[in-house]
């Protein structure tokens, strides 16, 4: 096997550039050197965490004392209306992929920082789609048996930015299989259209300094009636009323929170559901904001704010 490197520094493959090292680290391009990092793990009795493109994650200034395996499978391949794409692959470059071969749906989650292992594992969604749409079934590997098996989409348990992966640790997305729609020549120039349009607003409305992406999950279903009942006197946008959708944001700018310092770190005046490295944070000063949002929440609205971003090494 690959032989793992030793006291990694995590910082610089997390989109925060914020975390210590990580104890043993190794990257895998294949099925045989996932098995083979899985075994070496047990062997020495460590943990592993996987990690794709390093958004919406938060690493400890002490690390993680573990193994860290790196995806790195890229492999795509298309058959008629399914791509076939390994966990490692870049979002946006498999939507630049599907664009090319005329293959369309996933223009939505445009912009979306990280890879699509990443993004099945926390059905990541934006401009009212979500990865689950398309999800045809799912390769994994199943750390206990050490061997790859194949899970429908059914199996997957997709919910709100949840999956069957996100709560069992013991499950490794290796590929996916994504069904689209084939394009026309119309069908292809909305698409690219509306690819445009979103990363406009995108550039206007999100920060570009080094961030995890949203930090904290929207308001909906069950809470969002909840939230009316609780605060009878506060007048909701009309948009927030059809959707029934509360964005975190609008919680935290509502508290008055937004361009709040902590440390290193600042709630953005841009997007207020971004948490910004403003040059020498440390993830101390970000547990620290991510607690003082939720408490400011929590006084004004009494409503408990999620984070979606996920937090290793604590």
């Amino acid at each position: 096997m690959k032989t793992p490197t030793q006291n990694t520094s995590l910082k610089n493959y997390t989109t925060f550039k914020i975390g210590g090292p990580a104890k043993f680290f190794v990257e895998v391009e294949n099925e045989k050197e996932l098995k083979e990092a899985n075994i070496w793990a047990k062997e020495n009795s460590l943990p592993i965490f996987i990690l794709g493109g390093g958004s919406n994650l938060l690493v400890s200034d002490a690390g993680f004392d573990g193994l860290v395996i790196r995806m790195n499978n890229e492999k795509l391949k298309m058959n008629n209306d399914t791509v076939s794409a390994g966990a490692g692959v870049n979002l946006n470059s498999l939507i630049d992929y599907c664009l090319k071969n005329n293959l369309i749906g996933l223009e939505g989650l445009i912009g979306i920082y990280g890879t699509l292992g990443g993004a099945v594992r926390g059905n990541a969604g934006a401009f009212g789609s979500q990865i689950s749409d398309f999800v045809k079934n799912v390769f994994c590997f199943d750390v206990k048996k050490n061997e790859m098996i194949n899970l429908t989409k059914e199996q997957c348990q997709f919910g709100y930015r949840e999956s069957i992966f996100k709560n069992n640790p013991n499950l490794i997305i290796w590929s996916v299989d994504l069904k689209l729609s084939v394009g026309t020549g119309l069908d292809l120039s909305i698409a690219k259209k509306k690819i445009k349009e979103i990363q406009e607003k995108r550039w206007g409305s999100q920060p570009a300094e080094p961030s995890a992406g949203c930090v904290f999950k929207n308001i909906k279903t069950s809470e969002f009636e909840n939230f009316l009942k609780n605060n009878p006197d506060i007048k909701l946008p009309e948009k927030f009323l059809e959707n029934k959708v509360i964005p975190a944001a609008w919680l935290i700018e509502q508290s008055g929170l937004k361009g709040r310092e902590v440390g290193g770190v600042k709630v953005s005046e841009k997007h207020a559901n971004f948490i910004i490295n403003t040059g020498s944070a440390t993830a101390k000063d970000v547990i620290a904001l991510i607690n003082l949002i939720k408490n400011s929440v929590r006084d004004k609205f009494n409503l408990e704010l999620e984070e979606e971003v996920e937090k290793i090494g604590f």
